[in-house]
């Protein structure tokens, strides 16, 4: 009996083709489409930054950290790629199990020999155990199975893009994919043509899109819309000095490019417990309707071949009953709704977020006051960024403390003088620019508790706020990466090192009070560390022997340097930790220049505003007689510029062909030549 039942089973041995038909290999293509998926959401939730840098290219910007990227719930990470590497084994199972289609077919024709039975529950088993078990079996078959009540909970997704704030291309063709799939149903039940494998097949097709394809598309959207000129960073990085506010790539980068890429990216993290189910279930579901279709389609092929042996003529499928054409209105009304609720939505949108069109002297030192601006953006509370350059913000609004889930705050030259106290309450806050305005009264104070609880926070970015004293102790942000001070003028001290071990960038900058460094020995993974300009602790004896004659400790109004004095205390304060990280950076501490760089030659007034009248690049006379170039410095006004630097990296740019386009007249002087001429 065994033989026969052996011999049985060798006769169901089919190919590849004769199991699967013509749907085989596509179903193979795409389990091993999901595979790769799947791992690709591994990497992004154990590496998010450095999945990040490879998929755009960033590599390069602020040592790996232009993403500024924290994992700031490391276990519930940790639990979701377990069950990502679960998801991916999954997936491989039923390939395994499709390229193995000899075992299934006689195992699928031992069971379809079998006489149905009734199955009797032994009642002593109904305890509540066996409840609990029912009720999630019930759950998983409403949430994977071909006629899950549940399954389209995907289509939520609509409501999150427009809650997010995302492109009005992703939002339309979000839309345009789910009204098609209405549609589709409209059609299935008007034509009443297409069988049950086909409806589940089509079904799969829009299960495929909205889990994997449309993601694909978001990051292929994001990738081609992030406009960043490599070339031109690149000379600011080879010509300009180390410490320089050109270093910060991020900062030219435009912030809604970033803050679209981020959400894209942080999507498809696993961040809650809500991300968990969403993430694993939609590809447990996905995987578990391949592998259902695989079984069907063997089901079918088998029917096929025992009819054919038997003989058999009689159908005994039962015949399917279409759905009333009148069910077809429904479809067809929801797929016009929906485009309707996008459209009023984006049109919302552009009504409350619309820009606000508003460089001479008299705009430069009277910038146009956007508090009025701020505070109606902010009213909704859903305000994510901001970013203001140029513009006038002497304190923040109160109803930007309803923005809670505020991420970025970049504040360049608004001559803002006061946070206020509720600015710790930005518990999500991820990067924080202040930059000062010359000639302004800018900070003079910061709140003590300013941060405390920002677990989030990544970069801080303090500069030209000359009458700042103190900055707030660094207490509650622990994933700080990134610390850069500058242009403060009294600041005799830094914070404590202690609680921010992640730090690994730490550049300070014409900081001339500076008398010594806390203990640096908590900041082990520190890879890019610089003092330039004039700091007393360079020659007041921290470092060891003490130098008054030294241009950074020598009395300069000009530079607003004033006169050290020696530290009477043991060099680095008796810390191993501070003496070898000094060591380790012996190249960018200290750095000398020139006194006249002090200053930087590039603080703009009328005079020097006014001499460049829209002539950028073109060369010009600074107050003192130096030559000097009409130039943006660190995003100011454009206005003459003496330092040498900025003068030697446009030449370099025209050298290598890069960055605007340069002007024969204007920039001959650089050594642009008119392309014209050169050819005849």
């Amino acid at each position: 009996m065994v033989r026969e039942a052996d011999k049985e089973n060798h006769r169901l041995i089919f190919t590849f083709r004769e199991a699967f038909g013509i749907l085989g290999v596509p179903i193979l293509g795409t389990l091993v489409a999901c595979i790769a998926w799947t791992t690709w959401l591994i990497y992004i939730a154990l590496a998010p930054n450095q999945a990040a840098n490879w998929l755009m290219g960033t590599s390069t910007y602020d040592n790996g950290q232009f993403w500024s990227i924290i994992d700031t719930t490391p276990v519930m990470t940790n639990i979701g790629a377990a069950c990502l590497v679960l998801v991916d084994l999954c997936y491989l199972y039923v390939v395994v199990k499709m390229l193995r289609w000899r075992t299934t077919v006689a195992r699928l024709y031992a069971t379809s020999s079998r006489p149905h039975e009734d199955i009797r529950v032994d009642p002593t088993t109904d305890s509540w155990i066996r409840t609990a078990s029912d009720r999630v079996k019930t759950n998983y078959h409403e949430l994977t199975s071909f006629r899950g009540s549940k399954r389209k909970f995907w289509m939520t997704v609509l409501l999150e893009l427009l809650e997010t704030g995302s492109p009005a291309a992703l939002v339309y063709g979000y839309t345009g994919f789910i009204s098609v799939g209405s549609l589709a149903g409209a059609v299935k039940i008007l034509v009443g043509r297409f069988s049950a494998m086909g409806e589940i097949i089509a079904g799969s097709i829009f299960d495929l899109i909205a889990a994997i394809v449309f993601p694909v598309l978001v990051l292929v959207y994001c990738y081609y819309n992030f406009q960043f000129d490599d070339a031109v960073f690149a000379t600011y990085l080879k010509v300009l000095p180390i410490g320089s506010f050109e270093h910060s790539a991020r900062i030219f980068a435009d912030p809604s490019e970033v803050a679209l890429f981020r959400l894209a990216l942080d999507s498809l993290r696993i961040r809650s417990q809500l991300d968990l189910v969403l993430r694993v279930g939609i590809n447990l579901s996905f995987c578990y309707r391949l592998m259902r279709i695989g079984d069907v389609l063997l089901i079918v092929h088998l029917k096929r071949f025992l009819a054919a042996i038997t003989q058999s003529t009689r159908s005994n499928r039962p015949r399917q009953r279409p759905v009333p054409k009148c069910f077809a209105v429904t479809f067809i009304a929801f797929s016009v709704v929906v485009w309707i609720f996008a459209n009023q939505a984006v049109t919302d949108s552009y009504a409350h977020c619309s820009r606000y069109p508003q460089c001479t002297y008299d705009d430069w030192v009277h910038p146009i006051d956007v508090f009025k601006t701020v505070q109606a953006l902010a009213k909704p509370g859903e305000l994510r960024s901001l970013q203001i350059i140029n513009r006038q913000l002497l304190e923040l609004p109160d109803e930007l403390r309803s923005c809670r889930y505020l991420a970025s705050m970049e504040l360049f030259y608004t001559s803002i003088q006061r946070i206020p106290s509720w600015a710790n309450e930005f518990t999500y806050l991820q990067t924080l620019h202040l930059e000062g305005k010359p000639d302004s009264q800018n900070l003079v104070t910061l709140p003590e508790d300013l941060f405390t609880d920002m677990p989030w926070l990544s970069a801080v970015h303090i500069g030209f706020h000359p009458n700042l004293a103190n900055i707030p102790a660094l207490s509650g942000v622990p994933n700080l990466k990134g610390l850069t001070l500058a242009w403060m003028l009294i600041l005799t001290e830094l914070p404590s090192f202690d609680r921010v071990p992640l730090l690994e960038h730490l550049l300070l900058t014409f900081l001339p009070h500076l008398e010594r460094m806390p203990d640096m020995a908590p900041l082990r993974l520190v890879s890019n560390f610089s003092l330039s300009r004039a700091v007393q602790l360079c020659c007041n004896g921290f470092l060891g022997a003490c130098d008054l004659n030294d241009s950074y400790c020598a009395y300069n109004p000009a530079a607003g340097i004033p006169a050290a004095s020696c530290l009477d205390e043991e060099p680095f304060l008796g810390n191993m930790g501070t003496r070898d990280m000094f060591k380790k950076f012996e190249s960018v501490v200290c750095q000398k220049q020139p006194s006249g760089m002090f200053l930087v030659g590039s603080t703009p007034t009328r005079q020097t505003i006014e001499m460049c009248d829209r002539r950028p690049f073109g060369q010009c006379q600074t107050p003192d007689g130096r030559t000097g170039i009409c130039y943006n410095t660190r995003l100011q006004v454009l206005s003459c510029c003496g330092d040498e630097n900025y003068i030697e990296l446009r030449r370099y740019q025209i050298q290598l062909g890069v960055g605007q386009k340069c002007d024969p007249e204007l920039e001959k002087w650089l050594g642009c030549e008119d392309e014209h001429k050169i050819v005849q």
